[in-house]
């Protein structure tokens, strides 16, 4: 949920499901901020994806409590989500501004302000304390009046109501950058834009697909094992063997997990497969499939038929190969391939061709909230190009009279509805009508396409649409 435009000060308590930590408890934050400190400058001196970071790290501290894994997790991932409205308030009370700052004082700082803001756990005064210490655990003694002195004067603020942002742009208000904002208002308008702001800062349960198999007694017993377990399940909206899941220990130690009866995969991105209307005997290609979600969405719905898998490098595809083995699914193959190179060796031979392909990602930085930071304006032709030359490379493998699944995970005119354009006119594929095949009463279906959106349907931004091959005439 985003806090503005209430003042700053209303925040603290409207975010977070954690109890106030007890003080012995308190003084164990320490090493959790040594850590969330790591993965922060891991991020900004490697460029790595913090959400993988986090679950590289925490899988590494296995002894860790689900406490301290939530309160590492939250932390770290929220002040990348919130770096552009962190940098903004503190900006407002330093006079050296935050660009300025070497990176182990910016991102102190920026950490002690998030715990200020949106750590409702965290009292105000160990916010401040901490990252002082913090500050001279790590050599930067000199500077830890500086830290202590500006975060006191925010949390002060802040008690009495003074910090407020009201006049603030969406921009810092949202921690969106400028360009994305201007984009989605011309493509989508204002209004629409300033409901899915909100949405993507929202806090979202995992959403997880339990295997078709797994049905009546056995499924209830499942259920009711993962809740005993401490997992909250509630069914999906749209796509049936969706659930949501809220859980703050280790997923992989839930019932079920290793014995393959069910998997994480966004609720959106199962709309690909169910786009595609298998009945239960094609040959499928999903031309990049890492980690393997769809992929195995539909080994799964095919037990007469044959799923392969590719992608372009090694580690890539053995990812799928340990998803698929996890998950029981003897009908799916993975190997490595360039997908801008044609393979003469599946020429004609897919039944359905599934390209969910690489993109800008807008559609799901609320789940991967560096991305906003990542891609620029200037990045979304050359995606777009890029999108259209595997496309082009891919379709010799599709049969004539298959069917084409196009998808990505981003909310951008020119890498979806006008690819559609460049599949129809350039490619010679057939639009073909999908309201048939999704869920009933699911919004924004345009004939063969449906642009998902969080604030609408609830999901990850994300884009279907459906083609079939026509016969040689």
């Amino acid at each position: 949920m985003a806090g503005f435009p209430l003042p700053l000060s209303e925040k603290r308590g409207r975010r977070g499901n954690h109890e106030p930590y007890t003080n012995a408890e308190m003084k164990q934050r320490r090493n959790e901020r040594e850590i969330v400190l790591d993965l922060l400058l891991a991020q900004h001196q490697k460029g790595a994806f913090m959400n993988v970071l986090v679950r590289e790290t925490l899988d590494r501290f296995s002894d860790l409590e689900p406490r301290q894994r939530a309160f590492i997790k939250r932390l770290a991932e929220g002040v990348v989500e919130r770096r552009l409205e962190l940098d903004a308030v503190l900006d407002r009370y330093s006079k050296k501004p935050m660009s300025s700052q070497k990176p182990k004082v910016r991102i102190i700082l920026r950490m002690g302000l998030y715990q200020l803001l949106y750590m409702d756990s965290v009292p105000a005064s160990a916010a401040c304390n901490e990252s002082v210490r913090l500050a001279k655990r790590v050599g930067l003694s000199a500077v830890s009046g500086y830290i202590n002195g500006l975060l006191r004067n925010i949390a002060r603020d802040l008690e009495n109501g003074r910090l407020t942002a009201e006049q603030e742009s969406l921009s810092v208000r949202y921690s969106m950058p400028q360009w994305i904002i201007d984009l989605w208002d011309e493509q989508l308008g204002r209004e629409q834009t300033e409901q899915l702001l909100p949405a993507l800062l929202a806090e979202r349960p995992v959403c997880i697909r339990i295997m078709p198999a797994v049905t009546g007694e056995e499924r209830d017993r499942l259920i009711t094992d993962m809740t005993a377990a401490g997992a909250e399940l509630t069914p999906g909206r749209w796509i049936r063997d969706c659930y949501y899941m809220k859980r703050s220990g280790r997923l992989t130690d839930l019932p079920g997990y290793r014995e393959g009866k069910w998997t994480v995969q966004d609720e959106s991105s199962m709309f690909a497969v169910t786009a595609a209307g298998l009945t239960g005997d094609e040959f499928l290609m999903d031309v990049c499939a890492a980690p393997g979600g769809k992929a195995t969405h539909a080994a799964s719905l095919l037990p007469a038929g044959h799923v392969e898998a590719f992608d372009l490098t090694e580690q890539k595809v053995e990812r799928i190969r340990e998803n698929a083995a996890r998950l029981r699914l003897t009908n799916l193959t993975a190997q490595k391939r360039d997908a801008l190179s044609e393979d003469s060796a599946r020429r004609e031979q897919a039944d359905v061709l599934l390209c969910d392909l690489p993109c800008s990602g807008l559609g799901i930085i609320g789940r991967k909230q560096d991305i906003k930071y990542r891609v620029t304006y200037q990045d979304l032709p050359d995606l777009a190009d890029l999108q259209r030359r595997i496309l082009a490379a891919s379709l010799p493998c599709l049969k004539p009279g298959g069917v084409l699944i196009y998808s990505t995970c981003t909310i951008d005119r020119l890498e979806n509805e006008e690819n559609l354009l460049y599949i129809k006119e350039e490619l010679g594929m057939i639009p073909e009508d999908i309201s048939g095949l999704l869920p009933a009463g699911v919004p924004g279906i345009r004939h063969n396409a449906i642009q998902l959106l969080p604030h609408i349907h609830g999901t990850d931004g994300f884009f279907v649409a459906r083609f079939r091959k026509p016969f040689a005439q």
